[in-house]
């Protein structure tokens, strides 16, 4: 998964001792089976070999929503050709071209972020960030960007959404129902999601002038200066907000006589 952020999970197989094990691994955690000792049950063995030999990409975990051109591309005639290096799905199921991946998360039990660049069929641009998100702070991001909207230098949200599998939202809790329904200690359900956002730019490491790099610090810099604002008026009302409900409810008291 950290060489292959697109996978749902990874199940992989280990044999030591003529013992067999099963490793599920997804954005929530870790299950090793219990071992099965292939001796007294050699249909155990033979059924992973099939699973590891004949199992399709939904199998192995990889997401059916998006596709990443290898080698195979080559020797067959690719969808994308060479103008992208694979696709992905947007909110209507339409797919978007991936020109690059900007950047991608490191950590295998995390949030498996990952940022890319898509081009829609009209030639335009934008940003998609890929993540898993736990369930109670699903739509935290979106609300933030949708209080900064407008803020010059700031991307934009354009849409987000669930990424969708099989008619139902991507869920680390509806995988693992799928495959038994075990559950790790401390367990949290992490959700697939996907954001639109422009415009999309360009790394500090493909700028060949000092008046490029100094004009984006110029622009962080006036775009944080308006986020300061902004989170200190929102700061602001909540603090009127608290001293206008205490104010009222010393009016709603009863007032005691001696």
């Amino acid at each position: 998964m950290r060489e292959q952020p697109w996978r749902r999970f990874v199940i992989l197989f280990s044999l030591a001792a003529n013992r067999l094990r099963a490793h599920y691994m997804d954005r929530s955690g870790l299950i090793i089976t219990r071992p099965i000792l292939i001796t007294a049950n050699p249909t155990r063995l033979v059924d992973m070999l099939n699973t590891m030999s004949l199992g399709n990409s939904k199998v192995y975990g990889m997401d059916p929503t998006m596709h990443m051109c290898d080698e195979s591309c080559k020797n067959m005639q690719c969808e994308v050709g060479d103008q992208a290096i694979g696709w992905i799905e947007d909110r209507q199921r339409r797919k978007l071209l991936i020109i690059a991946v900007l950047w991608r998360s490191q950590g295998l039990f995390s949030r498996g972020t990952v940022c890319y660049r898509v081009r829609d069929k009209d030639g335009v641009e934008y940003a998609l960030k890929d993540c898993w998100v736990d369930e109670a702070k699903k739509d935290h991001e979106e609300k933030v960007l949708e209080i900064v909207r407008g803020i010059p230098n700031v991307v934009t949200l354009v849409a987000a959404w669930d990424v969708q599998y099989e008619g139902e939202s991507d869920s680390t809790l509806r995988i693992r129902k799928r495959h038994g329904g075990k559950f790790s200690p401390g367990f949290r359900c992490k959700y697939h999601r996907r954001m639109l956002l422009t415009p999309c730019g360009e790394p500090l490491s493909t700028f060949s002038t000092k008046r490029e790099l100094i004009s984006a610090f110029r622009d962080f810099v006036v775009g944080g200066f308006l986020l300061l604002i902004l989170l200190m008026f929102e700061l602001s009302l909540i603090f009127v907000s608290i001293l206008s409900a205490q104010g009222n409810d010393r009016e709603e008291r009863p007032t005691r006589r001696p």
